[in-house]
Order: C-alpha cells, then structure tokens, then sequence
C-alpha cells in the first residue's frame, strides 16, 4: 500500500454557496491542494518541477458526493497513489466531516506527465513507480444515476462565454476546476431559458443537489478563449437526472471538456423529492418558442 496522507480544511463562510454549503467546486480545489501537499512532503514539490520543466496535467476527474459541510466545518482528506507507470498517475481521496465522521466524498484523479515547454507526455522517474502499487481495477466510484434511462432528442442549450484571466493557474491555463463552474452556470442557463428558474422550482418545494460527476479533458483553455458550452440531459431517473457539457474554444471547434454530472431531487429540508416530470419534459423539450436558448456572450 502506498503512503497516505492527511490535510485538514476548516471551511471559511465565503467558501458557502447559494444553499449555504459547500459546493463541490471548492471540494475539488481542497483536494487538488491536498494532492500538492502530499506531493511536497515526499520532496517533490512545486520548485522541484519548476526546477526540472515538468508538470501533470489532468485528464479525468471523478467525483461522488454524500455529505454536505458548512461553514466551521472541518473537511479530512486523506488521499494517497494508486497508480503510477510511465506516463501516468492515479490519485485517490477520501473526504470525511471531522464532527461527525461522515463521508464527505469520495474522487479519483488521473493524471498525465508532461514536459512544461511542449506539453508532449514523458515519462516519469522510475523511482517513483517503484514507491506505488501495480495493477489492480480501480474501484467503481458510482459517480452516475441508479437505474438511469438514456434520454432521445434532448435539447441541446448553448451558453457562451471567454475564459478569464483570474481563472488560470500556474501553468496559464484555465485551472481544471473552473470547467466545474461553467458546466454549472450553463446548467442554469438551460433550465432558466426552458421556465424552470431555481426560484421556481423552490416554490415547487424541491431543488437538486450535486451527486457526482466525471470530467474528461482534452484541450487546455487560454485566456480571453471564446469558449462555448454544449448541454443537454443526457440520462433521468426517478431520484434525478443527468446532463453533459461539452466545452469548446469556439474559434477553433475545439473540444476542451466534457462535463457529465448527476443530480439528486432533493426536497428543501435536503431529502429525497419525487420526480418533477413537468419541469423535466420542459427541460427536454427546449425554451418555448418565443424564447432563445443561448446564454451571454
């Protein structure tokens, strides 16, 4: 078994979204910084990488939600290797609420070593491979819908946008997080241009809570990209439905991303809701006709 280690969050009041929770935007940003702490506290941190023009990029990311926090909340992540040859590493975490034990979250991180210059693929230090285990199918994370049902002739929303210079990191390229963010508000732009606002389906006594995604990337963003996002749902269930974006530089035709995330129908005491079949026969159907269905440019 590889080395685990741990890092702790208290989580701070403007980290809180809408819901007064902690969305999973910001899960996914502790658990990208408890990845470079593990890394630095085995001496392989950001200057040794910096110090030898390499970096990984990430390919795929997936998610699978349980348990809310808020604010004052402590998050523990433990996360540790499971996977390390060649060109690759894969990087578990496991994500509790210190109060009480509850599992937070669970995600996989897979990862590509590249050289900083090129951003052609190279291998990794044989050494480290020697640290990590071989082989071995990777646990299913469940990040999808219980008894799903593929959906026919959705309608696909478009919503546009341009990358932001405060939404690079490092590496100048938009941050892998902020795919999450824009496959979010896309989503709101679609149900908004189809009639179903949050502020009307609160009023209908349920919302949706985030219960899991997959994030394949492809190409990096830049800033002041024009980007455009795809979306549709893709799969509903009684418990709640599923959608995918596709982002796009919109210039180039490009794909950069695609976003496949679940969502449970809660109730607004967080509970289990029924199927709201009008709001999603809406939704699939597309805006009425006298609407558009793209968001801002």
């Amino acid at each position: 078994m590889t080395q685990r280690f741990t890092r702790r969050f208290r989580v701070r009041h403007y980290e809180l979204g809408a819901l007064g929770e902690v969305d999973h935007v910001t899960l996914v940003r502790y658990v990208q910084e408890a990845a470079i702490e593990a890394s630095t506290a085995l001496g392989i941190g950001p200057d040794w990488y910096r110090a030898h023009g390499t970096l990984w990029v990430m390919w795929r990311l997936s998610a699978r939600y349980f348990a809310p926090v808020s604010a004052g909340d402590e998050v523990e992540i433990v996360t540790w290797i499971s996977g390390l040859r060649g060109v690759r590493s894969t990087r578990e975490y496991e994500l509790a609420r210190r109060r009480d034990d509850a599992p937070v979250a669970r995600a996989r991180a897979e990862w590509v070593y590249v050289e900083g210059q090129t951003g052609q693929p190279t291998r990794c230090p044989e050494e480290w491979a020697e640290m990590c285990p071989r082989g071995g199918k990777p646990e299913a994370l469940g990040t999808g819908l219980a008894d799903a049902r593929p959906t026919e002739g959705a309608h696909r929303y478009v919503s546009r946008r341009r990358a932001q210079y405060h939404e690079l990191d490092a590496a100048r390229h938009v941050n892998h997080a902020v795919y999450l963010h824009w496959a979010g508000q896309a989503y709101l732009d679609a149900v908004r241009a189809a009639g179903c606002p949050p502020e009307r389906t609160t009023q209908d006594g349920w919302t949706v809570r985030e219960a899991g995604h997959e994030v394949r990337y492809f190409a990096p963003a830049l800033d002041n990209d024009s980007i455009e996002v795809v979306s549709w749902i893709s799969e509903t269930a009684e418990a709640g439905w599923a959608w995918t974006h596709e982002a796009f530089n919109a210039d180039s035709r490009k794909l950069l991303a695609r976003v496949c995330s679940a969502a449970s129908f809660v109730n607004l005491e967080g509970g289990p809701a029924a199927l709201p079949r009008q709001a999603v026969a809406d939704v699939l159907r597309g805006p009425p006709a006298d609407q558009g269905s793209r968001g801002s440019a």
